[in-house]
């Protein structure tokens, strides 16, 4: 089953000429938090923001759309001829794209683009596919969504235990209220009513995610709390962390050769900062012994805006 769930997270191999990793030694005082550090990609000493607002809009369609209908269209292209399956992948963008719009307006926020970044460092870095497309829930008036940003699935052979990882995005021009508001969200999203919420969506949209029989059952054992699967279950936060960074003016002094690892550099240097802020914000929202993957990227600026831009969004 692990090898089953890892593969339904494939498909990002584009992500890595996009998104840098940054190696760091940054450590949380809680065991239980792993820092993560990405940035976008530099050429000729300037960040690649419009190309990887290009890759986001290339992502939508399986960041907004269940899995299974996804595949019901992809079907049909077997034996179809080859404009009309280039019609067919237009409409299933399109239908995406209205989607991700219609999400904005009903819940009044812009912040979407954040999940969407979330989402794919999710799968790619963690490889724990999306297991629930709650952007399709958000326009639905009949199911309220409360709770996480993004619902994942993971599952380790060795140990035998289901990991569900629960994504939340923040993006603020300051880390620290994006830190400070992600830890408020956390520790929100912890408390037992809304996780009941939570995996409530998992069962009940649960035949959306095309799994084997054989699969859903096994996965169905780890939410019912009448069986011992249940206490193999690992409820595990995921938070995106995009902020504005000063660096980025401060490094187009340099010769293009030396940007990319000049930034990378200061990232790693100021994770250790950001640990602390974060371990601060935890502790005064009460957020203990739980599981937290943290991805802070910085990059805020113009992002959101070039990325509305790029999917017709009009403010």
């Amino acid at each position: 089953m692990a090898d089953f769930i890892k593969a339904l997270a494939e498909g990002h191999g584009d992500l890595s000429a996009r998104i840098r990793t940054v190696k760091h030694s940054a450590k949380s005082k809680d065991g239980l938090i792993k820092l993560h550090a990405n940035f976008p990609a530099f050429r000729m000493g300037h960040p690649t923001i419009e190309e990887f607002v290009s890759l986001l809009s290339h992502k939508l369609v399986p960041f907004c759309l269940h899995r299974k209908y996804i595949d019901e269209i992809q079907g049909t292209w077997k034996k179809s001829p080859p404009a009309k399956i280039q019609q067919s992948a237009v409409e299933l963008q399109q239908k995406a794209i209205d989607l991700f719009k219609r999400a904005q307006k009903n819940t009044n926020r812009n912040g979407e683009f954040g999940e969407l970044i979330a989402y794919l460092l999710i799968e790619s870095a963690l490889k724990a596919p999306q297991f629930v497309a709650k952007m399709s829930l958000k326009t639905s008036s009949q199911m309220p969504v409360h709770g996480s940003d993004g619902i994942h699935l993971g599952y380790d052979d060795s140990t035998g235990e289901l990991r569900l990882y629960w994504g939340e995005a923040k993006c603020y021009s300051s880390v620290q209220e994006a830190i400070n508001k992600a830890a408020a969200s956390v520790a929100e999203n912890l408390q037992h009513k809304k996780l009941t919420h939570e995996l409530f969506l998992v069962e009940q949209y649960f035949d959306q995610a095309s799994f084997p029989k054989k699969f859903r059952e096994a996965i169905l054992s780890f939410l019912n709390p009448y069986d011992e699967n249940y206490n193999k279950r690992a409820d595990v936060s995921v938070i995106l962390i995009a902020f504005d960074f000063a660096v980025y003016a401060k490094v187009k002094q340099l010769r293009p050769s030396e940007v990319e690892q000049n930034f990378s550099s200061e990232i790693s240097a100021a994770l250790t900062t950001y640990a602390e802020k974060l371990d601060q914000a935890l502790k005064k929202f009460d957020v203990r012994q739980h599981s937290i993957e943290v991805f802070p990227v910085p990059s805020v600026g113009n992002l959101r805006s070039l990325f509305q831009d790029k999917i017709g969004w009009l403010q």
